[in-house]
């Protein structure tokens, strides 16, 4: 045991993305109302039966803005089924709740073999030439899932009660009265957290507002800091004033939901750097938190000793100082991921013996431990939803003498002078860098999206004070979440639908000031893979003749193809006109080939516009897709005019020849470019459509190389 009391911060982090979609309110997923009811509540009543007991909590205000929309009855994509009779559901409804309804928690499989059984049975359903579940078993699994999505502590409610003692033959009733519970209990969970405040039992901080990678906001460069053989997006997304911006609004929405501006931020994902620390500062924030990585690269080697990381930090900065502490990963990950498979009072009476050893480590220093981790997402492979390990943490914390549960304000309060930190590491809780977030070409892409929605609402004269409802949506684009869930980090069944959610987001930029998104916001960021034969690449150098014809059979016979089939890429419903799109290049020009529908080709009344997205925005436009030779124009950014050397020719398909210079690209760029039909300036067909064209611009080598392979 040490000889001076320990003293132990908890920090649990509340943090969902913001799954409202900007074109109707609806909320496209149910996690916020999910996780309300199975974590948020009981992880405030838990610390609320341990008085003894302090911590800290994180709301981010984008989660918070959800809590209120849910409670105030808010649109749910799932809920809004859930509460529909099964009777009334189409087929593909009926399948979407079902494949919904068998997304369970670990610990209610086992506590419910029925529940487990009857998901078995509905992943069946799912398989090809499977017949859908019957209505009863489908009212069966939806009882079930809102029974898993409760916490344990809310069973003994009357409609949980009510339920559970029909023993799984269920009515309609008993779901409408779980749904019912759902919604009492989701309206308890902010005023359960300012009760616990208000009693002083507990400290509330907050993120920047829509939990954005602050440091990569100021700009993408903070990425090689830590990693300099990162990738970065060809155009470099810079934007201090919005990482500002969300720090103050988080602030200011804090302080409007829980009566005082926090104290303290968890920035997302603990992301750090010089910069953003000193908006911080300037923002009038007395702490931070982050990883201790960040702190070891932060320290020159002699002084990375496990003493340097029982302590609070002090860094200096242009616009003051502001207090840092950094979260023990080992006890942090160990409930994350290791004591779910312990007995509650073994991993209890470990915590308690590695925080003892801390203090010993920590010298003639008082020590101060940070345990920081997510207050939602590890429960759920928890027995009894993490409610056994948590009464029994507490119990022993309260118990032992030698260790002081308390906030980060109330150490700042009693530490007296801080250590100054020589410097600040740029990075996040993720291997102390930022490539879960940057670095992967779709990632970079995102980037990219952003930036150019961004630069059109400046170029447009639009101001935050002016225009809040676009800014908001950018605001909202600049979340962490989508950058997370791109790329091959992670994997999620949802991919498509944050890929789409991001997006909408960048089309709301546009559509909230009234005018029409880029036709390249429908294209995924992240395209879904292309069947067998539906995308081939270029196999060589390609020399056709632009006249509109089917000159000879190879002229296009080494180009890339994408075969759209009978629905080209349209946006809207109805057959798309394009059937097949060829690309391809000799060393000086770039070609593109559209096949159309017999009796869907182009017209007078259409235009056809390409959007080169990397490595830069430049759009080409040909007016009046009239049969014979027409005009190439380059439009916006970089000029306007005539392609000199550029050629498009329409006849029974259209040809375009396009030289590289033209665009301004140089041999070894690589190219993503997307096309697009109009019609009365709107967009009626973008091709590929679900995918990117992309290539690499040959340099003199290329025709060797692929000679070679």
């Amino acid at each position: 045991m040490s000889e001076r009391p320990v003293d132990l911060v908890f920090l649990w982090h509340h943090h969902q993305p913001d799954y409202r979609s900007p074109r109707d309110g609806v909320s496209l997923l149910p996690w916020v109302r999910l996780h309300a009811t199975k974590d948020y509540l009981d992880m405030a009543r838990h610390l609320e039966a341990h008085p003894g007991v302090r911590a800290t909590f994180n709301f981010v205000p984008a989660l918070l803005d959800q809590l209120e929309a849910a409670a105030a009855g808010a649109p749910d994509a799932l809920f809004d089924r859930l509460a529909r009779p099964v009777a009334s559901l189409t087929a593909e409804e009926r399948a979407e709740v079902a494949r919904r309804a068998s997304m369970a928690p670990r610990h209610a499989l086992e506590r419910w073999p029925r529940y487990a059984a009857l998901v078995r049975r509905a992943e069946r359903a799912r398989g090809p030439g499977a017949a859908p579940l019957p209505e009863g078993d489908l009212l069966a699994l939806e009882t079930w899932f809102l029974l898993a999505w409760l916490d344990p502590t809310l069973h003994a409610q009357p409609e949980a009660e009510r339920a559970l003692a029909s023993a799984g033959d269920f009515t309609a009733a008993h779901r409408d009265g779980l749904l019912a519970l759902h919604a009492r209990a989701l309206a308890q969970v902010v005023p359960a957290y300012r009760a616990l405040a208000a009693r002083g039992q507990i400290e509330l901080s907050a993120s920047a507002y829509y939990h954005p990678i602050l440091p990569l906001l100021v700009g993408l460069e903070s990425a090689h800091r830590a990693r300099p053989d990162l990738a970065l997006p060809a155009e470099r997304f810079a934007a201090p004033e919005d990482a500002a911006r969300q720090i103050g609004r988080a602030l200011a929405r804090h302080a409007e939901v829980f009566g005082d501006p926090p104290r303290g931020l968890w920035p997302p994902e603990g992301s750090v750097s010089p910069e953003t620390a000193a908006l911080a500062a300037e923002a009038g924030v007395r702490w931070l938190a982050s990883d201790e990585q960040v702190l070891w690269n932060s320290l020159p080697p002699e002084r990375r000793k496990r003493e340097s990381l029982y302590r609070p930090w002090r860094l200096d900065t242009p616009a003051g100082s502001v207090a840092l502490f950094f979260r023990d990963r080992d006890l942090s990950d160990r409930i994350g991921f290791i004591y779910q498979r312990w007995r509650p009072e073994e991993a209890a009476a470990d915590i308690v013996a590695r925080v003892r050893e801390a203090g010993a480590a920590a010298g003639a220093s008082p020590a101060t431990v940070s345990i920081i981790l997510d207050g939602e997402n590890c429960w759920e492979t928890y027995p009894d939803d993490g409610g056994p390990f948590l009464e029994a943490l507490y119990a022993a914390l309260e118990s032992a003498a030698d260790i002081r549960t308390r906030t980060p304000s109330e150490v700042l309060e009693g530490a007296g002078d801080l250590q100054a930190l020589p410097t600040l590491h740029s990075g996040s809780w993720i291997d102390a860098d930022f490539h879960i977030w940057i670095g992967h070409p779709e990632k970079n892409r995102a980037w990219d999206l952003l930036g150019r929605a961004r630069r059109a609402l400046v170029a447009a004269g639009s101001r935050p004070e002016s225009d809040p409802a676009a800014w908001e949506a950018l605001d909202a684009a600049e979340g962490s979440d989508w950058f997370w869930w791109f790329g091959d980090d992670h994997a999620t069944p949802d991919k498509g639908l944050f890929d789409r959610l991001f997006r909408e987001h960048l089309e709301a930029t546009y559509g909230r000031r009234g005018e029409p998104a880029p036709a390249w916001l429908q294209v995924p960021v992240a395209p879904p893979r292309a069947r067998p034969g539906e995308v081939l690449t270029p196999i060589g150098l390609i020399h056709p003749e632009i006249d509109g014809r089917r000159t000879h059979f190879y002229e296009w016979h080494a180009a890339g193809r994408f075969r759209l089939g009978a629905g080209g890429g349209a946006m809207h419903q109805g057959a798309g006109r394009v059937s097949d799109l060829y690309f391809g290049f000799d060393r000086e020009r770039l070609f593109l080939r559209l096949d159309f529908h017999p009796g869907r080709g182009p017209g007078a009344a259409l235009d056809l516009a390409l959007d080169l997205l990397t490595p830069r925005a430049v759009r080409l436009r040909v007016v009046s897709l009239a049969t014979g030779e027409r005009s190439v124009l380059r439009e916006g950014e970089g000029g306007g005019g005539e392609v000199p050397g550029a050629r498009c020719a329409i006849g029974s398909i259209l040809e375009l020849g396009v030289p590289f210079a033209g665009l301004g690209l140089a041999a070894g760029e690589p190219v993503e470019l997307v096309a697009h039909l109009l019609e009365g300036g709107r967009t009626v067909e973008t091709v590929p459509g679900t995918d990117l064209v992309r290539f690499e611009v040959p340099d003199a080598s290329y025709a060797d190389s692929m000679w070679s392979a």
